[in-house]
């Protein structure tokens, strides 16, 4: 969109539509007073919950070109950078371009065009206003229109397979591609992205990866998807006490990578008191290969749609808390979880099912519908105590209990 100097002059002469929005500026002493920063967030949000589109800063609303003072262009950037960030909810990552053009003097002067993509999430201003374009203009959704909005992009069940919108195929890493299809393939690496739903194309032809696509072959998911990553945490203590946290670390990279190093993480940290009788025996708090399950069903069944939450790994002295975004669906409550089958991301869930661990040597995701049982009992076998999950809102919340350690038993 708008990626020729041609398109630009072109669209400028047009005049506003669904797809482009016209600002001119006005500074004070302390930067741009005009438009405000919520008429800026409402006509972002406004995109960003519709097709998409583009702001031309420094064009009037009649399409005659303004520029922006040279020395202003930075504090501008900055500016739409952080009513992006700041003042639209979940936050938007606009795509920033600057643009020479002469104005109507003839003078060669810089634009500003701050593309927004549609986005996979539903969009409202800090001021609590939802709008979607409707041509030239932005308008406030109705609830009926808000309410179908959230259903088109908020059905978590196939989250994983939409284009992820601000991604291009060059995201993926072709050395992790090669070793899923193997080197002797002979389809065309486009057409087995495509077959697979690695890619898909959005509405203007682009292939781009899906969300799942990202999370299991891209370089680095958390750039387009940057909630998608591990808050661990290890406190000294029952609660978290910023004077009792001994060590805290983000576990990012590719979904499976994630749950290797976060299991790896529950191992380096757990603590492990000893008795020396004949020789020296360790007493570990937790077992493993349940830890393991737990967070490769944390990290599988994620709502990956809810923006800004990530999943949080706590270990304390007597316990291990594991919390993941999402709610339970309709047919599922905390009694029948461990009954009843539920697979949030069916995409993700395949690819994890195919590929093998680099710690164990086992696929991810082995027997469908086992994981709960399987975490519930061997903790409970291990320590003697049943783990917890707790629904809090919208996140799902699992306490694996620690086994005593055998200096406290024998007291």
């Amino acid at each position: 969109m708008f990626d020729t100097l041609e398109d630009i002059i072109e669209q400028i002469s047009a005049g506003e539509d669904t797809f482009a929005e016209f600002k001119e500026l006005r500074f004070g002493t302390r930067g741009v007073i005009s438009p405000n920063t919520e008429d800026m967030a409402g006509e972002m949000v406004a995109f960003a919950n519709t097709e998409g589109g583009a702001l031309f800063l420094g064009v009037s609303d009649q399409g005659l070109i303004r520029g922006v003072p040279g020395d202003q262009l930075g504090i501008v950037e900055q500016w739409v950078i952080n009513i992006a960030s700041n003042n639209c909810d979940p936050p938007i990552r606009p795509i920033i371009r600057k643009v020479l053009l002469h104005d109507t003097s003839g003078k060669e002067v810089e634009i500003i065009i701050t593309r927004i993509p549609k986005s996979l999430y539903v969009h409202k201003t800090s001021g609590g206003r939802w709008y979607i374009r409707v041509g030239s203009t932005k308008r406030d959704l109705t609830s009926q229109e808000l309410a179908r909005l959230f259903q088109q992009r908020g059905r978590s069940f196939v989250f994983d397979e939409m284009a992820a919108q601000t991604a291009v195929d060059d995201d993926l890493d072709k050395s992790l591609l090669n070793n899923f299809f193997g080197p002797s393939s002979t389809i065309p690496m486009e057409d087995l992205l495509v077959n697979t739903r690695i890619s898909i194309e959005d509405e203007e032809g682009i292939l781009r990866p899906t969300v799942a696509g990202l999370l299991i072959f891209s370089k680095n998911p958390q750039r387009h998807l940057p909630s998608s990553y591990i808050e661990a945490a290890v406190y000294r203590g029952l609660s978290p006490d910023s004077n009792s946290l001994i060590h805290s670390a983000p576990i990012d990279g590719t979904a499976d990578a994630q749950i290797d190093e976060a299991v790896a993480f529950v191992k380096r940290f757990m603590l492990k008191p000893a008795v020396k009788e004949a020789g020296r025996k360790d007493y570990p708090q937790f077992a493993l290969s349940a830890v393991h399950e737990a967070i490769v069903n944390a990290v599988a069944h994620r709502d990956y749609s809810i923006s800004g939450s990530k999943i949080r790994l706590f270990l304390y002295d007597d316990r291990l808390e594991l919390m993941s975004p999402g709610g339970l669906p309709n047919t599922v409550t905390l009694e029948t979880l461990q009954y009843r089958q539920f697979t949030r991301n069916q995409l993700l869930v395949s690819f994890l099912s195919k590929i093998k661990s680099k710690k164990t040597g086992r696929a991810f995701i082995e027997a469908r519908g086992e994981g709960v049982r399987k975490i519930l009992s061997e903790s409970k076998a291990f320590s003697g105590k049943e783990p917890e999950y707790r629904l809090l809102e919208q996140e799902l919340m699992l306490t694996i209990w620690a086994k005593p350690s055998p200096h406290h038993i024998s007291q």
